[in-house]
C-alpha cells in the first residue's frame, strides 16, 4: 500500500494586502454612492481610483482617504472616510471583507439630491509623503471638518493592514 503526501505553499505579500484593501475600499465607495443616490456616471470614476490607492498601501505612506459631497447649491460636507492602519506583518492573517456589514449600514443614509458631486481626497499618514499617481494632485481648498463619525466597520483587512470605513452623514 502506498502513500500518498500533498505539499502546498501559500506566499503572501504586500502586494497582495494592498491589492485586497484598494479593490475593497473602491467597491465599498462605489456601492456607498450609488446607494445614497449619486448618479451612476459619476460613480464610475471610483474605479479609476484603485490603482493609486493600492500603490499608496503597498508603499505604506496613505493614511486616509476622505470623501466629501457637494449638493447642487454648492455647499461641500463632509462624507465617509477611510482611514488605514498598518499593522505587524502576520503572513497567516487572512484576508477579509465585511462590505456586507457596511451595506446594511448605508441603507440607513439618507439619500443625496440629484446633481451632487463627489470628491477624493487621499491624505498620507503621519511622516510620509504620497508619491505622484496619475490624475491625483494637490487640493486647493480647505476641507470640511470630519468630526464625530459614525463608524460602520472594517472594510477589509489583510495581513499587514486594514481599513475601516467612517460616515460623517449619520448625526
Amino acid at each position: 500500500m502506498s502513500t500518498t503526501t500533498f505539499t502546498t505553499t501559500n506566499t503572501r505579500t504586500y502586494t497582495h494586502t494592498a491589492t485586497q484593501l484598494a479593490s475593497a475600499m473602491t467597491s465599498a465607495l462605489a456601492e456607498t454612492l450609488l446607494a445614497i443616490g449619486v448618479s451612476t456616471e459619476r460613480v464610475g470614476r471610483v474605479a479609476g481610483y484603485e490603482t493609486a490607492i493600492r500603490n499608496w498601501i503597498e508603499e505604506r505612506s496613505l493614511g486616509r482617504v476622505r470623501i466629501t459631497l457637494t449638493s447642487p447649491g454648492g455647499v461641500e460636507k463632509p462624507a465617509y472616510l477611510f482611514e488605514i492602519s498598518y499593522t505587524a506583518w502576520d503572513p497567516n492573517q487572512e484576508f477579509r471583507d465585511q462590505l456586507t456589514r457596511i451595506r446594511r449600514q448605508v441603507a440607513k443614509e439618507p439619500r443625496v439630491r440629484s446633481g451632487t458631486e463627489f470628491a477624493v481626497i487621499a491624505s498620507p499618514r503621519l511622516g510620509a509623503r504620497l508619491s505622484t499617481q496619475p490624475g491625483w494632485g494637490p487640493i486647493g481648498r480647505t476641507l470640511p471638518l470630519f468630526a464625530d463619525g459614525y463608524r460602520h466597520g472594517t472594510a477589509a483587512s489583510g495581513p499587514g493592514a486594514s481599513a475601516v470605513l467612517n460616515s460623517y452623514r449619520l448625526r
